[in-house]
């Protein structure tokens, strides 16, 4: 490498955290805001959007799938494309069509209807999420990445708590259609705030390798380290060698098939966890007797949880083995939703105590998949890497909904659903266990 070239790597991990940086991973924590926002929209909604409609709980859970189904093809493809063509397009694509379709299921009159537009908006939002966290990843220092993946994917959270909060408002004044009106509304105006600011990664702007990149390089290099930007001859290269061909092809060479595979067990399971809770929750305490603003504010508790717990587990990540957190999470997370079924029917306060610790440990160990996704990928391969994770981790959420409504349908009690669930919590700590074990086979090897 010539004296006067500098990686990127080298950029990033030079010096502070600047505001510029903020700025990008704060839009990328916006456009996961709504990946959260959208869970509990339908979540909170789904027991008026029954009455409106006269539908059963199965019914509506197979619309609610349709949504995933429509977010795991999204997260796929999406993440492949954003790899080999930009990911600032993609993630443009990904807000203004589940903006766009999100805002029309406000205006359904069938359930039919209701699986098209959740279908079309899920293939938006299953581009956000991955392509979010790869994008903002890709301008964090490296001893930061795990803590800044899970504090933007603790946008998810956030979003839903924000949902479900205004909803105990809305629902009861302006009916299940305003929620519907505000979330694609606000999801369009976000996707103009990045169409307008959000640039092109520095690793993908370098390795496209256009002369007319060279001056948005440096630009973009002197919002972050001025210092290496005054040198007039600098030339800025990629961090990491360029791989050839096809991104999803790279997920199982270097011997990272046994990683891949394994982590997407892992996803599987812990989104079905979080559709679980995320999808019927509402519904389980209104069999339970609460109104429709005690659940609202229930599921709000929900995602309380889950953002505390989501920006701690990144840290708790770079400071410690991010196997040993996430086991302990899960595991956490089984006696959580146990704890749920037992207290469901309580007082009020007890069951806001008890939503707010599923929450943290279900969602939070979510989160920290993300997080481990995140730093076991390349660059090059990283939003196929997130991208396939989350994909085929969503047809665990495909299956949720589903599940649930099944559950709900043949009368199964809160209790028995939860104590029934939580199991796959435990499935995933073996999960980690062995993904653990080849990693550490890995390295002695190497």
């Amino acid at each position: 490498m010539p004296s006067n070239s500098v990686s990127v790597k080298d950029v990033l991990d030079s010096g502070r955290f600047t505001l510029y940086q903020t700025w990008i991973c704060t839009l990328c924590f916006l456009l996961a805001f709504f990946d959260g926002f959208d869970l509990s929209l339908v979540g909170v909604s789904l027991p008026k959007i029954a009455e409106f409609l006269n539908s059963t709980p199965a019914s509506l859970g197979v619309a609610m799938s349709a949504g995933n189904v429509g977010a795991l093809i999204g997260a796929l493809v999406l993440g492949m494309l954003a790899d080999r063509f930009g990911r600032k397009q993609m993630l443009l694509v990904s807000a203004f069509t589940f903006g766009i379709f999100t805002l029309a299921i406000a205006f359904i009159q069938s359930v039919e209807q209701l699986v098209l537009l959740r279908f079309i908006a899920g293939l938006g939002l299953g581009g956000a999420v991955p392509n979010a966290l790869a994008f903002g990843s890709e301008y964090a220092p490296s001893n930061k990445r795990a803590t800044l993946v899970t504090t933007m994917y603790a946008g998810v959270a956030i979003g839903a708590t924000c949902a479900g909060l205004i909803s105990s408002y809305l629902l009861p004044k302006y009916g299940w259609q305003s929620l519907f009106l505000v979330g694609g509304i606000v999801a369009c105006l976000i996707g103009l705030i990045a169409l307008i600011s959000l640039p092109e990664p520095l690793e993908f702007l370098i390795k496209r390798g256009k002369d007319s990149d060279r001056a948005h390089i440096r630009k973009i290099v002197s919002r972050i380290a001025p210092s290496y930007a005054s040198i007039e001859d600098v030339e800025f290269v990629s961090s990491e060698e360029r791989l050839p061909g096809v991104p999803f092809k790279h997920l199982f060479k270097e011997g990272r098939a046994a990683n891949t595979i394994l982590l997407w067990m892992a996803f599987v399971l812990s989104y079905y966890l979080v559709w679980l809770i995320l999808s019927w929750t509402p519904t389980l305490l209104k069999e339970s007797g609460a109104s429709s603003q005690e659940f609202s504010l229930a599921f709000a508790c929900i995602n309380m949880g889950a953002v505390m717990a989501t920006v701690l587990v990144g840290i708790l990540m770079d400071k410690f083995s991010p196997f040993e957190i996430l086991k302990i999470g899960f595991f956490l997370a089984f006696v959580s939703v146990l704890t749920f079924g037992y207290f469901a029917s309580n007082t009020f306060i007890v069951v806001a105590v008890v939503s707010v610790i599923m929450g943290f440990f279900v969602i939070g160990g979510n989160s920290g998949l993300m997080g481990l996704a995140a730093i076991s990928y390349p660059a090059d391969i990283r939003g196929t890497g997130l991208g396939w994770a989350t994909g085929i981790g969503r047809s665990g959420s495909l299956l949720a909904p589903v599940v649930g409504g099944i559950m709900l349908t043949k009368s199964w009690s809160v209790k028995a659903i939860c104590t029934t669930n939580a199991i796959l919590a435990l499935v995933v700590i073996l999960v980690i266990f062995i993904m653990q074990k080849v990693k550490s086979a890995k390295t002695k090897a190497g």
